[in-house]
């Protein structure tokens, strides 16, 4: 019940650090928050169904009920069934009475609720067992885009920043609760059962930051003497907060460019920017708000890589000002995916998956970007879009247990040349199904196996991760040893070697980049590598892969405080500004 804490916390935390040492800033509540408002919105849900002789305290709405019973089983007065309130029991009886012979309790919101209800509430035991398990079985055929109970609670969590808390987010909730109290006859079961769950699910999410920790004591994030050299590097290349591209002799300010910046630049604690470099962080902000395009996407090309780059800029910045742009965002990148609508059949190679935007084939790297972004933006994890992308990462992964996929794809490297591609078995992934740019395995049998290569075995774990795939599922475990196996930060892993030494550079500050964003958002703190002792045995070593990855990042780093990919520039890397952006980011996550 408490994974909700999990994710958001450290940024939870630090930005209520933050505050704390800011004058005049919100201070946040702690203990049971909003306790009169939700006393009071029972009292009146308890009175005006009585009153009216309704069945039920979602008055004659099985959703609104199961809403509403679930909300008091987790609220500070912790009621339960049976034997609490008469209302209860009765609203209990009401929601039995309407069960159906498929097991469902009306549609999907009605059933999920009151699964809900019958989960929380009883005191002895799980009384419906049954019950529950038949209708879950019914929920699993439909297709219902409902939050959850805990997911409620996560969505107040992510809305939290330095001056925005828990007794903030509830206050539209409380609004309605005295307006409901001062004139009874007007109550909404249904908008009443909402705001209910709204102010417990604050009030929830408020008391698991006290468990966590005191915020007043939090300590700050690290910022080292390596990342405030290369802020100052990103500082000198923006103007007015956009980051330029030059070509040729042209230069151009360019969305992409700008949102890394933004991105790197905002992993300076807000609590240590001057007001200077806050003003840059806003106005390249407002830039990036300013230049959307109709259809919700940013740039002119590459536009999924590109809007996906944005959104994390501006979630950073973390102004509600940006909420309508993340939300037109968040249906653009969805428009994007490879699925039914725009002609794809499970089957196909690319179903599930997202590229670079438009009608472009999908890989994963630009499927873990949008992913990211889609949580980034509020889409819940049981949403249809994560569990179909759980196709196509299957089949990017080197995993024959639930990669189905074989087939024809052209080899990258040389044209004219077919392979005949199909899963290896090491758990870690490729660029695509069949293709990897890390070479290939030939199998006696004359198949072809794509590498599996070290940044997109990150940016599967990071993807599976995002989907709601748990740290024990054979999936991640598979994934997991890949990298336990492979673990180096001297090159990107797992390419041939017959390719030569360069094509182990390739990407490489981008590999270390989700490498940090994998590893931190899986909960992954160390990294166990198999070596040998002194008499030449194997002996287990527990890497702390934080303090590895920052210390080997600081000794990269360049005298005028950038990074630079000077073996391999393939994918841009022989741009300072985009290996600085990317070392940064992985930084960041280097707490």
């Amino acid at each position: 019940m408490q994974q909700y804490l999990y994710g958001a916390l450290a940024l939870v935390l630090f930005g209520t650090a933050c505050a704390s040492a800011q004058v005049q800033s919100p201070v946040r509540k702690k203990g049971n928050i909003h306790k009169e408002e939700i006393d009071t919105l029972i009292d009146v849900l308890i009175d005006t169904t009585k009153a009216a002789g309704l069945p039920a305290l979602g008055g004659d709405s099985v959703e609104a009920t199961g809403k509403a019973l679930a909300a008091m089983a987790r609220c500070h007065r912790r009621y339960y069934w049976p034997g609490d309130v008469p209302a209860i029991n009765a609203s209990m009886q009401f929601l039995i009475q309407n069960r159906k012979q498929d097991g469902s309790f009306g549609d999907a919101e009605a059933t999920r609720w009151t699964i809900a209800a019958m989960t929380e509430l009883p005191l002895d035991g799980a009384p419906f067992q049954e019950e529950i398990a038949q209708a879950r079985t019914f929920l699993m055929q439909q297709k219902s885009d409902s939050v959850s109970f805990d997911q409620r609670v996560q969505q107040v969590l992510d809305q939290v920043r330095a001056d925005v808390f828990p007794q903030h987010l509830g206050k539209d909730a409380s609004g309605k609760v005295k307006e409901w109290a001062a004139a009874p006859a007007g109550i909404v079961y249904g908008d009443a059962a909402d705001a209910l769950l709204q102010l417990v699910a604050c009030q929830v999410a408020n008391k698991a930051l006290d468990k966590a920790q005191d915020p007043a004591k939090a300590a700050p994030a690290t910022w080292s003497a390596a990342q405030a050299k290369a802020f100052a590097f990103l500082q000198s290349k923006q103007k007015n907060g956009v980051f330029s591209v030059t070509m040729g002799d042209k230069s151009f300010p360019d969305p992409a460019f700008t949102g890394f910046g933004l991105m790197a630049m905002q992993a300076k604690p807000k609590a240590l920017r001057t007001a200077d470099e806050q003003a840059v962080i806003d106005e390249g902000l407002r830039w990036l708000l300013a230049n959307q395009n109709e259809d919700g996407t940013f740039g002119q090309q590459v536009v999924n890589y590109t809007t996906c780059v944005v959104v994390g800029a501006l979630h950073k910045g973390g102004d509600p000002a940006a909420g309508p742009a993340l939300a037109k965002a968040q249906k653009a990148i969805l428009g994007f995916q490879n699925l039914e609508a725009s002609g794809y059949q499970k089957g196909d190679r690319d179903y599930g998956s997202i590229g670079y935007g438009n009608s472009q084939r999908g890989d994963l790297s630009n499927l873990h970007f949008s992913l990211e972004s889609l949580r980034a933006t509020g889409l819940p994890q049981n949403h249809e879009a994560f569990q179909k992308a759980l196709v196509f990462l299957q089949r990017t992964q080197n995993l024959k247990s639930v990669n189905d996929w074989k087939g024809k794809v052209p080899d990258p490297d040389r044209e004219g040349v077919v392979l005949d591609a199909t899963s290896g078995d090491d758990g870690g992934a490729s660029y695509y199904p069949g293709n990897s740019a890390a070479g290939y395995i030939v199998n006696p049998d004359g198949t072809s196996t794509p590498r599996s290569y070290g940044s997109m075995t990150y940016a599967l774990l990071k993807s599976y991760t995002l989907a709601g795939v748990s740290g024990d599922d054979p999936r991640v475990t598979a994934a997991v040893k890949w990298i336990q196996d492979n673990w180096t930060l001297a090159v990107n892993p797992g390419a041939d070697p017959a390719l030569g030494e360069k094509v182990q550079f390739q990407g490489l500050f981008y590999y270390y980049m989700v490498l940090a964003q994998a590893l931190d958002l899986a909960k992954v703190t160390t990294v166990k590598v198999t070596t040998k002792d002194e008499k030449g045995e194997p002996k287990v070593v527990e890497v702390d892969w934080r303090k590895a990855l920052r210390a080997h990042l600081e000794g990269m780093q360049q005298a005028d405080g950038t990074w630079l990919n000077g073996k391999n520039d393939r994918w841009m890397e022989g741009m300072p500004l985009l290996c600085t952006c990317y070392a940064m980011v992985a930084l960041e996550h280097c707490r």
